[in-house]
């Protein structure tokens, strides 16, 4: 590693360090004084916030990570522009890229342990640190009222069972529109189950409108259907289990939502499609760190007068303005506006372009 590369290193890796501890400190703290009356007035327990928040730690990490390397990167090209050091640089015969190319490696670096944590250790995090905050901290004061209808509610049942309904009624304790999926050990689909309607009786489940498929290895219906007006169904899912929604997007690995995805892929287009937006943004949202420097960076070498301070403002900006866009996409993506795989990508691939254009033009 030349001398370069080890000094833009060491001024990025400092304030990217610092930023990093400053933002989760202050999430941490912003979270404790939302709910600080029901700590002191419910007696919440020291111990049950600490292992929330440790828990709770990698997620804050994957939101604050990208901006924490957009303002390192700012104060140390700002510096370096302020003491005539990237001039310095470009006279001796030294690109723009080739200064930025370390910068770029440590957001690569950076970008691969966002995805890392996103993709492994953030699910199982996420999950425990739900379970803490509504059994040991929600359960300690008066709930607020629940939503009444869950839309498109899916669990993973016991059995090699997968229970999908397009509602559930949280107060009469009714799925409408319902699809059980029943698998094999080696997940072959042996059988589906649709009904109209399924409601619980105090200790099981009711379906009414009932048609039972049995299927092959290929995929075939084997023999034809049979019909029930009322079947029990013994699922040993609660109705606190569909209420739960322990099957959300974040709390899945890539390879399991891909999985979860084929095991619904009959369930409803509108569904399917919200899950492959998910499935491709967990692949697109770790390159936010890379092409967020690549944006700041030009701007924080500006050479104009009061060219510092604007090219932080002016990085700062299209660094919300980046994370707006993706939301924006995202929403379309959903909506069915644009394919799954474009709306996760479209952000990235827009603001890179603009990257290597803005750095291009400053070379």
């Amino acid at each position: 590693m030349k001398i370069i590369d080890r000094y833009m290193a060491k001024g990025f890796l400092a304030p990217f360090s610092w930023c990093m501890i400053l933002f989760i400190v202050m999430a941490i703290i912003i979270d404790i004084f939302s709910f600080i009356d029901d700590i002191i007035k419910f007696k919440i327990p020291i111990t049950s916030l600490a292992a929330f928040y440790v828990y709770y730690t990698p997620t804050i990490f994957l939101q604050v990570a990208p901006m924490a390397a957009l303002l390192s990167s700012i104060y140390l090209l700002s510096n370096l522009n302020k003491n005539s050091e990237i001039t310095a640089m470009k006279s001796s015969g030294i690109s723009l890229w080739r200064i930025l190319t370390p910068l770029l490696i440590l957001g690569l670096l950076i970008s691969s342990v966002v995805f890392v944590v996103n993709d492994k250790v953030n699910p199982i995090a996420s999950r425990t640190a739900n379970y803490i905050r509504r059994e040991e901290l929600e359960s300690r004061k008066v709930k607020e009222a629940k939503q009444r209808v869950l839309k498109n509610v899916a669990v993973y049942g016991i059995g090699n069972r997968i229970i999908f309904a397009r509602n559930y009624d949280t107060e009469k304790r009714t799925l409408e529109d319902i699809i059980i999926h029943e698998q094999d050990i080696a997940e072959n689909l042996t059988s589906k189950i649709t009904a109209q309607r399924g409601a619980w009786n105090g200790g099981g489940w009711t379906f009414y409108k009932v048609i039972v498929y049995k299927i092959d290895n290929a995929g075939r219906i084997l023999a034809e259907p049979k019909f029930h007006e009322e079947k029990i169904i013994s699922l040993k899912e609660r109705p606190s289990d569909f209420e739960n929604l322990e099957w959300r997007a974040d709390y899945m690995s890539y390879n399991e939502l891909k999985g979860y995805i084929k095991n619904f892929q009959n369930a409803g287009t509108k569904l399917i499609k919200n899950l492959l937006v998910d499935l491709h943004y967990k692949i697109a949202f770790p390159f936010i760190t890379l092409i967020i420097i690549m944006i700041g960076a030009p701007y924080a070498i500006v050479n104009t007068r009061g060219g510092v301070l604007l090219g932080i403002g002016m990085s700062i900006a299209i660094g919300l303005l980046y994370y707006a866009s993706m939301a924006i996409f995202l929403a379309f993506g959903r909506a069915g506006i644009l394919p799954p795989f474009l709306s996760a990508w479209l952000g990235n691939i827009l603001f890179a372009g603009w990257g290597i254009y803005l750095i291009n033009k400053r070379t």
